[in-house]
């Protein structure tokens, strides 16, 4: 009875300790980071009252149309599928998704959310299955080429180390081994449809009621969906994919100018890929503190000061991440309320 009670109050105490790990994760890279650069904060609370206006406006734009380009890339790929939807719709849904993915199951969550309501919005089962991930491996592409170009202009000017090649080296391959693997699932369409049948199979023993048919349709789909990206589908959603992380980039671009710091663009990659695919493979949220600890670093190793590559970065984590995750709050409250259906439509 002793022995039953001591594995029964385990398990919370497992599930705490890996629930704090992020956080314990954060603060080690906060404290890091933040330690050898105390005598930069105030320089940088200096240079936070002098940004400049018009370029965090500028900024702010860029992002916004950065995310158009993300609900553009949604919409293209409901389209392959034979769907039809808005570009506010699909803008909403991305913004939505993502403030969600921030709190349920990470990827998980944003391509069930993603799933849910495009077929809200009418789109068949097996195209929304397909909605839901598929954008995903052209916005992986995107980034991967993003971060190759900064990567080999980081070892041209010896600014990553040994480890951080390596992890580069790790995140890339992974990457493309599932954007390979995704590519072969959709030319061989019965690998695919073995693998959901297998799937719809293992689904019914945990959930009996489950309808299996959006699984093993969604695979007949992507049969169809192949053969339009062979004659040359894939264009509109790659273009859409690389409009993202550029007009990413030059949010990016005009947070340093809003400081009084203008980059070569070369220099201006060279910082930017890099932290964010390292983000990308974090077990954290929207890679947060990765992202920003990992970009001030390079960039201050890149010559920019560090008063100025804090307040940049900061400022373009704040229009590339926070405020859209904020905004995805109300977005999402509003997608997922049946009596408000039309007022994004």
């Amino acid at each position: 009875m002793v022995v039953t009670e001591t594995e029964g109050e385990a398990r919370p105490l497992r599930f705490r300790i890996l629930r704090a790990v992020p956080i314990l994760i954060i603060l080690g890279l906060l404290v890091h980071f933040l330690l050898p650069r105390l005598d930069t904060i105030e320089d940088s609370l200096a240079t936070l009252r002098t940004l400049k206006p018009w370029a965090i406006w500028l900024s702010l734009i860029m992002e916004v149309l950065s995310y158009v380009a993300n609900g553009a890339l949604l919409q293209s790929v409901v389209q392959l599928a034979g769907g039809r939807m808005s570009l506010r719709r699909a803008a909403a849904i991305e913004i939505g998704a993502g403030s969600v993915a921030l709190v349920a199951a990470g990827a998980l969550g944003f391509g069930a959310a993603i799933y849910k309501w495009t077929t809200k919005r009418g789109v068949d089962a097996d195209a929304a299955l397909l909605a839901s991930w598929l954008p995903s491996v052209f916005d992986a592409a995107a980034l991967v080429v993003f971060a190759l170009v900064g990567a080999i202009e980081l070892l041209h000017l010896h600014q990553l180390s040994r480890v951080t090649v390596v992890a580069l080296s790790i995140v890339i391959s992974v990457l493309t081994i599932v954007i390979g693997g995704a590519i072969a699932l959709l030319a061989r369409n019965d690998w695919l449809r073995a693998i959901s049948i297998r799937a719809a199979r293992l689904m019914k023993r945990f959930r009996p009621k489950w309808n299996d048919a959006a699984l093993i349709g969604a695979a007949d789909t992507a049969s169809e969906i192949w053969q339009k990206l062979r004659g040359g589908g894939w264009v509109r959603p790659a273009c859409c994919s690389l409009m993202v992380l550029t007009f990413d980039l030059l949010c990016l671009r005009y947070a340093f100018l809003a400081a009084g710091h203008s980059l070569h663009i070369s220099l201006l990659l060279a910082g930017y890929g890099v932290p964010l695919l390292l983000g990308r493979a974090s077990f954290l949220p929207g890679g947060i503190a990765v992202v920003e600890v990992a970009m001030t670093a390079l960039y201050g190793g890149l010559g920019v000061p560090a008063n100025v590559a804090v307040v940049a970065v900061l400022t373009y984590r704040l229009m590339s991440f926070w405020l859209p995750a904020l905004a995805g709050i109300p977005i999402a409250v509003t997608l997922q309320s049946p009596g408000r259906r039309t007022t994004i439509v």
